[in-house]
């Protein structure tokens, strides 16, 4: 009894240490452009916003997906009230350069990203709702992780 009671208290003890090891390098966040007075024909932005750990980097979603690192993907459930203006999110001041690995030039964001994703309010309450997955490399031990973020706004 005494054996099992000391093998469970280590499995409990391990699933504990093994799930402070997930790793979370970037955290996102998000708002509208205008948040008063919104009516049906207004043409506003959903603002994304990650915060990325410090030696981190964020692949964009602005260069060829063919290359190997994967694109932030954004999934937006669909909703009557609103429509999407443009295809993706355009990414603010990403970073480009050429990478050696992926044999091109890839774009990335550092310590902060910036998203935005015009959308016409076509009636209210607006309820705008998705998934955004996206992958986090780090610049000292080349490690990738991915990540994904649920999102909901709701505008009565």
């Amino acid at each position: 009894m005494k054996n099992k009671f000391l093998a469970l208290s280590f499995l409990i003890l391990l699933s504990s240490f093994a799930s402070a090891q997930i790793l979370r390098p970037a955290k996102f966040s998000q708002r509208l452009s205008k948040t008063e007075n919104i009516k049906p024909g207004d043409v506003i932005e959903i603002i994304f916003e990650a915060k990325i750990s410090k030696s981190w980097h964020l692949y964009s979603n602005d260069f060829d997906p063919n290359l190997g690192p994967l694109l932030i993907e954004f999934d937006f459930e669909k909703n009557k009230s609103y429509k999407l203006m443009s295809v993706k999110p355009k990414a603010i001041n990403a970073k480009k350069h050429y990478d050696k690995i992926w044999e091109g030039e890839v774009s990335y964001f550092e310590n902060t990203a910036k998203l935005r994703q015009k959308i016409k309010v076509v009636k209210l309450p607006l309820i705008i709702e998705g998934t955004i997955d996206f992958q986090t490399c780090s610049t000292t031990s080349g490690q990738c992780v991915m990540g994904d973020h649920e999102f909901l706004i709701k505008v009565k």
